[in-house]
Formats: structure tokens, sequence, C-alpha cells
């Protein structure tokens, strides 16, 4: 670890400090803002961004670093350093609401890690603003790291007991998040989001399919569900760990990672529809069906919505949610085997909505 003063004129950098030297602080101003060297133990790399795996010098807690890298598609533009602050100001603010622990706050970034096997930030900002930020520079969110076993997508590779205690616990988190702590929106805004030309706009954006569908379930916008939701609650983006307020280590804690911060379209939806991507990643992970539809089953009677027209649009999130799984899994995630059982499930999901909609009693 090293720790530089920007304004000193005794700064230092990594190509004159040797291996073997020891940490440093150079004297400054204690308002100045320092940069430390932390070391990248492994990495990952999307279109839209790097993570980096690391650890703090001193105290040697794992950490993620997340860094948006100059890249536009149809669902965003962060071609533009200005747009890539405001995405990683939105991702903060927005994860913060699920899961506020985990996420710890933004550091200006002050080399190319993607090149190097180390990372250069600034201090940290743990309450960060727009306004706050250098212009012209790109920043680093900083995460601590959770344990890979404890992921969902690992979880959900133990015994039929375990693997149920593990669903009706997440199920009851994420119902009690629904309920109790994502943002209701104004009726105007609710109806906007939730009503058939935003979900229309929505899915043609996804796949462009099931029209015929779509007039059905315009009904959901007065249904008061439609919330700012957090997107992409799926196993890879979820983990459930032992409380660490609990002594006796019995009760269990979520950590939900990764909200859409992109575009409102996907985060202001309907409470169903934010469930049915978690559900529909269960289902293609799991065997027998049981899982999920206990699932479905226990949220639908925790959020009070155990009825037909609820379950009739919740059966058809599930299928938009199938393609759209489908698609980033074959498409993005070389995830070709799960991506074929999401489609499996999708024609089978689709074929049930149209039975339920086209050939119900008058």
């Amino acid at each position: 670890m090293y720790v530089v003063d920007l304004s000193s004129e005794s700064a230092f950098t990594h190509h004159n400090i040797s291996e073997g030297s020891t940490p440093e602080v150079v004297p400054s101003h204690p308002t100045l803002s320092h940069i430390t060297r932390y070391t990248i133990t492994s990495r990952q790399a999307s279109e839209s961004s790097w993570i980096f795996f690391t650890s703090d010098p001193v105290t040697f807690k794992p950490l993620v670093m997340k860094v948006l890298r100059p890249y536009s598609d149809i669902r965003y533009n962060l071609s533009d350093v200005a747009e890539r602050q405001r995405c990683q100001i939105e991702a903060f603010q927005q994860n913060r609401i699920f899961t506020p622990e985990v996420y710890i706050g933004l550091a200006r970034l002050h080399n190319q890690p993607s090149s190097e096997d180390h990372i250069l930030i600034g201090d940290t900002i743990h309450h960060p603003t727009l306004a706050g930020l250098e212009q012209g520079t790109d920043y680093a969110l900083i995460m601590e790291r959770l344990p890979d076993d404890r992921r969902l997508d690992q979880l959900l590779k133990g015994d039929e007991h375990a693997v149920q205690d593990f669903l009706y616990t997440l199920t009851s988190h994420i119902a009690s998040l629904h309920t109790y702590r994502t943002l209701s929106l104004p009726k105007e805004e609710s109806t906007y989001w939730g009503g058939y030309s935003k979900l229309q706009c929505k899915l043609e954006e996804n796949l462009a399919f099931l029209a015929l569908v779509l007039v059905k379930v315009n009904s959901s916008s007065v249904t008061g569900h439609i919330k700012h939701c957090h997107g992409d609650i799926k196993s890879l983006n979820l983990w459930i760990m032992p409380d660490s307020t609990d002594d006796r280590q019995q009760n269990l804690s979520v950590k939900l990672l990764d909200a859409i911060d992109f575009n409102p379209l996907f985060r202001n939806i309907d409470i169903l529809s934010d469930f049915a991507m978690l559900v529909i990643d269960v289902w293609a992970r799991t065997w027998p069906a049981m899982f999920a539809c206990r699932m479905i089953n226990n949220y639908l009677q925790l959020t009070q919505q155990d009825d037909t027209p609820a379950r009739n649009i919740f059966e058809f999130y599930l299928v938009e949610k199938a393609i759209v799984a489908a698609a980033i899994n074959i498409l993005f995630d070389n995830q070709l085997g799960l991506g074929l059982r999401l489609l499996q499930l999708a024609q089978e999901h689709l074929e049930h909505l149209l039975h339920c909609w086209l050939y119900q009693p008058a």
C-alpha cells in the first residue's frame, strides 16, 4: 500500500517505489485527497464495465470495485465521462435502498486498471453527489465483497430441504421489501409507468412480441403496485448469509445487489414483474417445479395478491422475464444450456397464459 498527496511536489507513483518498500504517507494538509494502491486479485469484464476484486491493504477486508467502460447500446450510452459519473451516482443511490451495508461509496480513479495489476483510487466518498465529483474523471463504485459460496446460484445446488428454507427466507424478504421499503410512485406516475404504452415500449426493447396479451396487462396500472423496484432480482445478484448480529448463526440475512440504475423503464415497474425475474431464474436452475411454485404461492399470500387476475398478470411477466433472461444468457453470458432452458419455460408459460386468457369462461 502507498498513499499519495496529490498537491505535494514530493508525490510519487508506483514507478519509483520498489516492491519491498513499506507503506508511506506523504505529509499534506489533512483535507487533501490521497491515492491508495489496491492489488487486483481477479477481474470480470462486460461490455459496459470492469469488476475488480481486491482487498483493503490495511484491514485486508475483501472489496469489489466497479468501473464503467465507454460503451453504448440501446439500453444506455456510457461514451461520455459525465454520463458515467451520473450512472455511478445513480447505481450507488439505488443500491443503498436495498442493501446499504454493502455499498460503501465512490472513489476517483487514478489509473487504467484494466491493463494493470492494481487499481489506484482517491479517498472514498461515502455520500457522493454529482456536484461533488471532479469533472472529466472516472470514479469507481466501492463495495464490500460477499463470499461466493453464499450466492444464490450456489445455494440452489444444495439438498432439497436447505433449498426450500433458503427460498422461503428469500421470498419473505422480497415480499417485505416490496411492501415496506420500495418507494411508491404517485398515482399519475404509476399509471404512466404501468400503463399499456410503457409496457409495450419495454417489451419492444426486450424482444418485441406478445402484442396480443399486452392489452390484458393494462389493468395492472390501477392496482397500486407500480413502484420504484430493484429491476434485476436474480440468483447472481443475491446472497443469503448468516446474520452477523445473531451469535448462534441461526438467522439468515439476504443481500440484494446490482439494482437497475440506467433506465427507469426497467425499475418503475409492477412488483409482480420484479418478483417474476427471480422466480423464472430459480425455475430454470432447480428441479422439480415445486420450488418456484411455492415461491409464487408464498409471495402472493404475503403481498395480499392471491387472486386470479394477479396470477394471470404474473404469468405474463414470467413469459417476458424468461425471454429476456434467455437472450442475456445466450448472447452475453455464454450460458447456452441455461438460455435454452429459459426459452423452454417461456414457451410453456406462454401456452398456459394464452389458455387462461383466450379460453376463460365468459
